[in-house]
C-alpha cells in the first residue's frame, strides 16, 4: 500500500479507545438506562452503582452529570413529565378536570415510576409543576379561588390523584383474591368477622373504583368553591 494510501486508511479508521476505559455516555443514555432499570426496580433500591455496571461505566461518569442520586430521579420525573400530553379543555371544567384525571392515569400506567420521583429533593420537580398547572389554573380562572384557599385546593387535588392512581395500580393482588388478617387476634366478634368475609373483594374494579374518587375529587373543589353540589 503507497504512504498516500496508508494515510487515507489510518484517518477513516476510527479512534481506538484505549484498553479498559469505560465507554462515554450522555445524559439522555443515564436518563434512559434509568427508566428501564426503574421498570422493573423499586426507587429505593436504584442504585447508582446499578445503572453504572448497566451503561458499563463508572458511578463517577454519571456524577458528571448529576450531583446526586435525588438530582438524577428529579431529572428522570422531568423526563416523564415532559412526556405527558395534557387533554384539550372541554366544555365545562368538570370535564376538563375528568379529562386530566384519566390522561395522568393513562400516563402513570405507562411510566409506574412516576408517582415515586415527583416528589425527591424534597419539592416537587419543575416537570410535576407544569404537569399539574392546568389544575391550578382551572382552579383560578373557572373557580375562582385565591391565595391559601386555591394552594389547598390544588395540593389537594393532584395529591388525591396520584396517590389514588398509585394505591389501585398496586393493589391488584389484593383485589384479585380474598387476604384476610386473623381476625380472631384484632378482637372482633364473630358477627363482624363474618361481615368482613363477606366482602366481595375480588369483584371490586379499578376504573370503578378510580372514576368514583375522581367524582369525589371535583365535587370537591366545587364545594371548596362555594357552588352548589349537584
Amino acid at each position: 500500500m503507497s504512504s498516500r494510501r496508508k494515510a487515507v486508511a489510518e484517518v477513516q479508521q476510527p479512534p481506538k479507545r484505549g484498553r479498559g476505559r469505560p465507554p462515554r455516555i450522555s445524559r439522555e443514555e443515564v436518563i434512559a438506562t434509568s427508566l428501564g432499570i426503574l421498570a422493573h426496580t423499586e426507587v429505593e433500591e436504584f442504585k447508582i452503582k446499578t445503572l453504572a455496571a448497566e451503561l458499563g461505566t463508572t458511578s463517577m461518569a454519571i456524577y458528571n452529570y448529576f450531583d446526586s442520586r435525588d438530582d438524577l430521579l428529579e431529572a428522570i420525573s422531568d423526563e416523564i413529565c415532559g412526556l405527558f400530553e395534557t387533554p384539550a379543555p372541554a366544555e365545562t371544567w368538570q370535564d376538563t378536570l375528568r379529562g386530566w384525571l384519566w390522561a395522568l392515569r393513562a400516563h402513570a400506567a405507562k411510566y409506574p415510576v412516576m408517582p415515586y420521583v415527583v416528589g425527591v429533593n424534597g419539592h416537587a420537580s419543575a416537570g410535576w409543576l407544569k404537569v399539574t398547572l392546568p389544575v391550578t389554573l382551572i382552579l383560578h380562572d373557572e373557580l375562582g379561588l385565591r391565595g391559601k384557599a386555591l394552594a389547598q385546593a390544588a395540593y389537594i387535588f393532584v395529591t388525591g390523584a396520584i396517590t389514588l392512581i398509585n394505591v389501585v395500580a398496586r393493589s391488584g393482588e389484593y383485589m384479585q383474591a380474598k387476604v384476610y388478617l386473623p381476625l380472631e387476634e384484632i378482637g372482633l366478634s364473630a358477627e363482624q368477622r363474618e361481615v368482613i368475609k363477606t366482602l366481595p373483594i375480588d369483584a371490586l374494579d379499578e376504573d370503578q373504583i378510580i372514576a368514583s374518587v375522581f367524582e369525589q375529587l371535583i365535587a370537591g373543589v366545587g364545594r371548596q368553591a362555594g357552588l352548589p353540589v349537584e
